[in-house]
């Protein structure tokens, strides 16, 4: 059962620069044709001034920019090999471009557990990260929830 009272723990900040090729690979492996993913001169003939990210990068940041955050779950007692992916939402409030440097701050915002079939329990958690960027800039925050199956 979740300890309700780890809510409104912050993880330690964490910092992530945005990579052209990055984008390029995430938007490859998806499968968006889009050029202006690819290519900075397709970009800019769209009207941006460089590549932009993809509406589904900022999954990458956390993933491979927080490398503290299965340390920081532990301590908080969930166990990382249970947790589940649920669902990620994303509220963008600039743009992000390649070479940008993020400074993610994460908190954890909801928590309950759930009853399951066979006596088993999930937890259900809400964690949100505020990003932001070399300029102190908030330019994009996100809320993911994980299940952690008991």
């Amino acid at each position: 059962m979740f300890d309700t009272s780890k809510i409104g723990y912050k993880f330690a900040p964490f910092t992530y620069e945005v990579q052209r090729n990055k984008i390029q690979e995430l938007t490859s492996a998806i499968g968006d044709p889009n050029p202006i993913y690819q290519s900075r001169e397709d970009a800019q003939a769209a009207g941006f001034p460089d590549v932009p990210i993809s509406p589904t990068t900022p999954t990458m940041f956390s993933f491979w920019g927080n490398r503290s955050r299965g340390s920081s779950m532990a301590e908080l007692g969930i166990n990382v090999a249970r947790i589940l992916h649920g669902e990620e939402e994303y509220e963008y409030l600039a743009p992000i471009y390649p070479n940008d440097i993020l400074t993610g701050t994460t908190t954890l915002i909801d928590g309950k557990t759930r009853p399951g079939s066979g006596g088993y329990s999930m937890d259900i958690l809400t964690l949100e990260t505020r990003y932001l960027n070399q300029h102190q800039q908030p330019v994009l925050n996100t809320r993911t929830i994980i299940v952690v199956r008991e």
